[in-house]
């Protein structure tokens, strides 16, 4: 008979154990998909990452164990009234075990007096059909990748740096409804690069990829992209190409990058601003 499964709070000791089981599932969920596997995070980078959460909403933070070993985490945050999952991960061999909807109930439930709520999804079905069933509002997504050619950066876009930090919260209360505040400075601690459209927007880059991006408008929103895709050195991604966010498809198609209609979904209710023009972060939404 198998070991019963338990849930606790997360704790800094289970970060190096979340990033290996992280790891493990991703790849799993590549090999189903028959995709290459994708490159685990530096350990460095994921004690940055996982901690972030840990560290401002620990009570959205849960682990789930079987026989001591870490086999599922999640990760709520909530910023300026919005909630968001940062992370839902549940190893191969517990899965379909009911755990996964536990740690989704545990994580949401921390959101209970949250004014918005977000989920970025991946393709896979027993996650769409979860987020589905929370009532929240389903967005189906695109991806662009590729190397990116004939594109120049925009005169107008500039380096940011943490002095641009009151920029970023601005831009994102009236996009989002919410500021992300000091996460963009811990997506910089990890080698994100700031760029900033003065008063109209701003975006995080790390390695060709489109980390985050916040704009007032549409034209600004496809200055940043341009620039972000000009200075890729080798593969750019840009991901959760939602319909709203159809002023980037033709910076995609310009720069020469490859559509793909298998980027998962993006899971939005309440109150998250017009959510245009903007590309979430995968970590902090």
């Amino acid at each position: 008979m198998r070991a019963r499964v338990t849930f606790r709070a997360m704790a800094r000791d289970d970060i190096d154990d979340v990033h290996r089981l992280q790891a493990v599932a991703f790849e799993d969920l590549d090999r189903r998909f028959g995709d290459p596997p994708f490159p685990p995070a530096d350990i460095a980078h994921a004690r940055v990452r996982l901690g972030r959460p840990l560290e401002t909403d620990p009570g959205g933070c849960w682990i789930a164990e079987r026989d001591g070993r870490v086999v599922g985490c999640a990760l709520a945050i909530v910023r300026d009234g919005l909630w968001g999952l940062s992370l839902l991960v549940v190893h191969p061999d517990a899965q379909s075990d009911g755990v996964g909807r536990e740690l989704l109930r545990l994580s949401y439930d921390y959101g209970d007096r949250a004014n918005g709520w977000i989920v970025l999804a991946s393709r896979d079905e027993r996650a769409l059909r979860s987020y589905s069933r929370l009532g929240l509002e389903l967005h189906p997504a695109a991806m662009a990748s590729g190397r990116p050619s004939g594109v120049r950066p925009a005169a107008a876009v500039r380096p940011g740096t943490l002095a641009d930090i009151p920029l970023t919260e601005a831009i994102d209360r009236a996009v989002r409804g919410a500021a992300h505040g000091e996460d963009v400075k811990a997506m910089l601690a990890v080698g994100g690069r700031l760029l900033v459209h003065p008063e109209r927007g701003y975006a995080v880059e790390r390695d060709g990829a489109v980390r985050l991006l916040a704009a007032t408008d549409d034209a600004a929103a496809a200055d940043l992209l341009r620039t972000v895709l000009a200075t890729a050195r080798d593969r750019a991604m840009v991901e959760w190409l939602t319909a709203r966010q159809s002023w980037a498809v033709p910076v995609c198609l310009d720069a020469g990058l490859s559509l793909r209609l298998d980027g998962g979904a993006v899971f939005v209710a309440g109150d998250v601003g017009p959510f245009r023009p903007y590309l979430p972060s995968g970590a902090y939404l």
